[in-house]
Order: structure tokens, then C-alpha cells, then sequence
């Protein structure tokens, strides 16, 4: 006797999406909001170019060094998908509280090492919540643009970044040369805005932990398609530490998984090298002489941002209706090393409308993120995504902290151009590594029906 089973859509899966977003714009204002104002914090906390990189570094430390006890706690059951956003909310909390008590004084610039790292970690677990909580909570039609709908706040928080601190930080020295000094007394106006800036977010950001501890659960309390409720209602027995290296073992023999991670660490990370040095290459350059390059770059990658958005939601699209991933990921990437090559001709001839057309394009097509996201858990089905995306966060956190140093180390020896030849290089090995990857789904082989029937939403909040 066949059974026949109601898999239910629940409307607040969107108001968790729409707080997952606000998440990702702390992430973004966390990763964008330094390098374009470099030589401020060079000059308010005393240190050098490379020391101040460091503040938007951190951010990818913590996650290096967190990812096996949380892949460990995970696979004991021990964390769950609440207790994750739970974690990352508060650390969002706590890193913008350390960013905004270190911009007290000159002399804590320890504490907004800690709050980056903070900052990353919580961004860290960002990344590797929203694929899970789409897998849980959305059908199959709707896991890719419920992915790009969560990333849509971290390019409103990139470009956020990107173009509010230049404006908000006086400057009187109209030279625009590399190391401009500012006076004490716009050290001190600028002090006091960044304060009032970073505490807004802060404020905002406690709200929405406030507001998950009380409202969000692990999974929904019907499964919304067959694959997860074939999975949720298996049987799990106690976990031991040797299943659990069998597990990762599993993970990391799964060879398409392995380029996947470093796939996606290339090309969410690549971007580190433009925001820590755009900047630098615009003033060293001589690219522009009659505005700040603080504010040219920033506009620059402020329209990276809003492209990056506008790309995100059309590859949502794109996935859900074609389902391609492995010819949409080697298409994206190849476009991502033209529009790099791109960047690096418009810095040869000193264009600026050739760096905001390249931008643009580097933007949408950076998108391709999504892809290799959803491609994960399509990849290791019928594993727990939390696991795989927290191991996925690990790998190319690592890659991004790798970038970032070699990055500024390129700069130094080569200049412009030997910075953006690597930049290219990573994209040519992204990708080979695309090319490599397998094409099975394996949550699109289970046998699925209608899944969804209209009309079956439930009301936003309810019990758990």
C-alpha cells in the first residue's frame, strides 16, 4: 500500500532568508569597509600597509582553525542547524562590538584584529548555513535562488563598503598622492563617523540574533521535497570518532567535492586583491589625478557589487530552470579570466571607464559562486549539507587567506601588473578545476512528484 505524503512550503522560510541576508551585509561591511580607507587606519593606529591588509586577513583566520571541531560537533548531532546561526548571529554581534570599541583609541588595534576574525567566522558559518538552510527548507525548484536571495546581503554590504567610508572620511589634502596625511582634526572626524557607522550595524545586528534565538528552528516540520524527508526520517544510530573519519574520508576521496571547495575558494576569495589594493593601483598608477582614488575605487567596486547582486540572481534562475551546473561553472569562470585580463589592459592604458566596464562584468559573472555552492550538496547527497558546507567553508577560507598574503607579496615585488597576472592565473586554474569536476546530481536522482502543490504555505510564525 502506497502512502502518500504532503511536503509542505512554510512562509517564514523567507523571513530566515531575509535575516540570513542582513547576516551577509555584516559580512560584506566586514570585508569591504577597510581597504579602500587604508591609509586612514595607517595613520590612526600607526602601522604599515601590510599590517593594516591584516584587518580584512583576519577575517579568514578563525575559520581555518575552527572548521574541524565544528565539522566534529556537527557530526555528533551535537550542533544543529539553529545552533549555527545561532553562533554565527552572536559572533557577528561580538566582532562589531570589538570594531567599534577599537576605533576609541589608536593604540587597540588588537581588538579590531579580534573583531575581523570575529567577523569572518560569523561570515565563514554564513557561507555555509545558507546552502543548508536552502536544502531544509526550500523545494528543489527554489534551493538556487533561495541561495542567491541569502548572498543578496553581502553585495549590498560589499558595495556598502566599498563607497560610504571614502565619503564619510574628510580630507583637506586634495594631492592625492599614495601616503596623504590627514590633519588630527579629520583623524578625529573620521574616528567618531566610523564609530557611529559600526554602531548602527551593531545595533542592527543584535536585533536579528535576538530574533533567531527565539523564532528559528533546525528544519521545518515537514520536509518540503522526498529527498529531505527520505533523509530526515533515516535512522541515525550513535556516532563514534572512527565513523566520523570515515565520513570525512568519504567527503575528501569524492574528488569532484575537493575542486569544488577550491573552486569556490578562487572565486568568492579572488575579489580580496582588488579590495585590499585597487586603491594603491589607482594612485600608483597615475590613473587619475582630480579625484581621491579612495573614492574612485570605491565606486569601482561598488559597481562591482551591484552587478555581483543582479549576476547572483540571474545564475539563481539560470540553475533552477537548466539544473547544468558543470557547463555553467566552466562558462562563468572562463568569462571571470577575460574580464580580469580586461582589469589589467585598462591599468596598462590608464582607463577608468575601461576599470568600471571590466568591474561590471567581473561582478556578474563572479556569481558563479552560486553554482559551485549548490553544486556541493548535489555532489555528496545524501550527507548532512551542514557538514559538507562547514568543510567546504574551511577549504576555501584557506584559499582566500592564501590570496590575500600572496597578493600583497606580488604587489610589492611586481607592481600592478604582477598582482594582476597572478589574479589571472587563478582564474585559468579555476577553470581546469572546473573542467574536472563530475556532472551527477545525486539529489536530482531521487524519484520526485509533485512536490509542492499550491496552496499549501503556512502562516510565517508559528510553534515550534
Amino acid at each position: 500500500m502506497q502512502t502518500n505524503v504532503l511536503f509542505v512550503l512554510y512562509k517564514r522560510r523567507w523571513a530566515f532568508a531575509i535575516g540570513l541576508a542582513i547576516l551577509h551585509f555584516f559580512a560584506g561591511i566586514s570585508f569591504a569597509s577597510y581597504g579602500q580607507i587604508s591609509n586612514f587606519y595607517v595613520q590612526f593606529f600607526n602601522r604599515s600597509h601590510a599590517q593594516v591588509d591584516w584587518i580584512t586577513n583576519a577575517r579568514n583566520i578563525s575559520t581555518v582553525f575552527i572548521t574541524f571541531p565544528l565539522t566534529w560537533l556537527i557530526f555528533k548531532r551535537s550542533l544543529g542547524l539553529r545552533n549555527l546561526v545561532l553562533i554565527n548571529s552572536g559572533c557577528c554581534t561580538s566582532g562589531l562590538l570589538l570594531v567599534v570599541a577599537s576605533l576609541t583609541n589608536g593604540s587597540l588595534f588588537s581588538l579590531i584584529f579580534i573583531g575581523q576574525m570575529l567577523c569572518g567566522l560569523s561570515e565563514a558559518l554564513t557561507v555555509a548555513v545558507c546552502p543548508t538552510f536552502a536544502a531544509l527548507w526550500f523545494p528543489e525548484s527554489q534551493v538556487g535562488t533561495a541561495i542567491a536571495f541569502a548572498f543578496f546581503g553581502v553585495y549590498v554590504g560589499d558595495c556598502t563598503g566599498y563607497v560610504l567610508p571614502p565619503y564619510l572620511l574628510p580630507i583637506t589634502n586634495r594631492t592625492f598622492v599614495v601616503e596623504e596625511r590627514r590633519s588630527l582634526e579629520e583623524l578625529t572626524i573620521g574616528q567618531h563617523t566610523l564609530q557611529y557607522m559600526y554602531g548602527s550595524f551593531l545595533a542592527v545586528s543584535a536585533i536579528v540574533t535576538l530574533l533567531f534565538a527565539i523564532f528559528f528552528t533546525d528544519k521545518p516540520p515537514t520536509a518540503p521535497t522526498k529527498a529531505q524527508d527520505l533523509k530526515n526520517n533515516k535512522v541515525f544510530e550513535t556516532r563514534t570518532i572512527g565513523e566520523f573519519f570515515q565520513l570525512t574520508k568519504k567527503l575528501f576521496t569524492n574528488i569532484s567535492y575537493v575542486l569544488t571547495c577550491i573552486a569556490i575558494g578562487l572565486v568568492m576569495q579572488l575579489v580580496i586583491l582588488e579590495n585590499l589594493l585597487l586603491s594603491e593601483i589607482i594612485a600608483k598608477s597615475h590613473i587619475t589625478h582630480k579625484t581621491d582614488p579612495n573614492i574612485v575605487s570605491g565606486r569601482i567596486m561598488g559597481v562591482f557589487s551591484v552587478f555581483g547582486l543582479v549576476g547572483a540572481m540571474t545564475v539563481g534562475k539560470i540553475i533552477d530552470r537548466f539544473k547544468r551546473y558543470t557547463i555553467l561553472a566552466i562558462g562563468a569562470t572562463t568569462c571571470l579570466l577575460l574580464t580580469t585580463i580586461g582589469i589589467a589592459l585598462s591599468v596598462i592604458y590608464k582607463s577608468v571607464v575601461g576599470l568600471y566596464i571590466t568591474n561590471v562584468l567581473f561582478g556578474f559573472f563572479n556569481a558563479s559562486e552560486v553554482v559551485f555552492l549548490e553544486m556541493a550538496s548535489q555532489l555528496t547527497y545524501p550527507i548532512d549539507e551542514t557538514l559538507v558546507n562547514t568543510w567546504l567553508t574551511g577549504i576555501q577560507t584557506t584559499v582566500g587567506l592564501l590570496l590575500g598574503v600572496f597578493g600583497r607579496l606580488f604587489f610589492s615585488l611586481w607592481g600592478s601588473l604582477g598582482l594582476l597576472s597572478f589574479q589571472s592565473a587563478c582564474m585559468v586554474l579555476c577553470i581546469l578545476l572546473s573542467c574536472l569536476i563530475s556532472p551527477r546530481n545525486r539529489r536530482l536522482e531521487v524519484d520526485s512528484e509533485i512536490e509542492n502543490p499550491p496552496g499549501v504555505d503556512t502562516p510565517l510564525i508559528t510553534s515550534r
